[in-house]
């Protein structure tokens, strides 16, 4: 029992040890403070010499030359970029030259302030850009959450001026959004081209209620914004019905042929697009795609009816 109590202390001991370490650790962690660049509005630490956003100088000690390559090197890329996307910066192109101007007789600080500014106009003018760039991709962000977080994520990268990242986020939202889109459109396409058919499938007194409920299912799919598994639903929608089209087929063929054998049919302009028709409708039923089927045997119903 002795034993047992001495190892409870020993424990107790230690934990106690463990929090003032950790209490310790805590205490010497240096307290940053925060405030708000006057410039450009972001968030930067207290003892900063200069703001890491903007470059805008808050200490005079600063090492101007090292600001001034480090502002050449971040406005280069930039200027490009805006030059791409067509973003005018009305006055950059002389802020440089004087920067240059001033450079070249090694005055690093009368540099620097023509070369910030321009930064400083550059990344406005992106900013603002890629802001109404962005604003494109609301309607399908609502589609997809991964476009959603793409979204979040380039919001973020633009505000904190992160243009690298927020290009590789906007790249990838683009190309989600543009598969979204594809599939959305060939979803209408093919939804149309269905409901079509089942009009046409109608007018031929076919039944047609397990072909609409399949539609339905089709829709219901669409409305949780997947298209893609909408689309594959609407490939089998005439399925259900494909008996019933075959053997209205058969009949109405029957029909036609009946009236190509009539003397007033031979060899006459009618005739020929009623064959060529007819060997479309072939191709189309050995797809098995009975939507194109349905489209011809409408066609040629419709020749048929003209007067010769």
């Amino acid at each position: 029992m002795a034993e047992e109590n001495i190892d409870e202390i020993i424990r107790e001991i230690l934990s106690e040890d463990k929090k003032v370490e950790e209490e310790g650790e805590e205490e010497i962690l240096p307290s940053e403070e925060l405030y708000e660049c006057p410039i450009c509005h972001h968030t930067v630490s207290e003892d900063a010499q200069f703001c890491p956003y903007c470059y805008a100088v808050f200490d005079e000690k600063v090492d101007y030359k090292m600001l001034l390559e480090t502002l050449i090197g971040k406005l280069k890329p930039m200027v490009k970029l805006a030059s791409s996307e067509g973003v005018s910066v009305p006055g950059i192109k002389e802020d440089i030259a004087q920067a240059k101007k001033h450079a070249g007789m090694k005055n690093f600080e009368a540099g620097y302030a023509p070369l910030q500014r321009a930064y400083l106009s550059v990344m406005n003018a992106l900013v603002d850009h890629f802001k109404k760039e962005l604003e494109k991709y609301e309607l399908v962000m609502g589609m997809n959450s991964d476009v959603r977080e793409l979204y979040s994520k380039a919001e973020g990268y633009l505000e904190e001026w992160e243009i690298d990242d927020f290009l590789t986020a906007m790249n990838e939202m683009k190309e989600k959004a543009s598969k979204i889109s594809k599939e959305m459109k060939a979803y209408l396409e093919k939804l149309e081209g269905v409901e079509h058919a089942i009009d046409i499938a109608k007018k031929f007194e076919i039944p047609v209620d397990k072909a609409l409920g399949v539609v339905d299912t089709a829709k219901d799919i669409a409305d949780s914004k997947k298209y893609g598994d909408a689309v594959n639903v609407l490939d089998e929608a005439l399925t259900p019905i494909k008996d019933d089209i075959e053997s209205t087929m058969t009949a109405f063929l029957k029909v036609v042929k009946d009236k190509l054998l009539q003397e007033t049919y031979k060899g006459k302009s009618a005739s020929r697009n009623v064959m060529r028709l007819i060997r479309e409708l072939k191709v189309y039923r050995d797809e098995g795609n009975y939507v194109k089927v349905l489209e011809k045997m409408d066609e040629i119903n419709r020749e048929l009816s003209k007067e010769n």
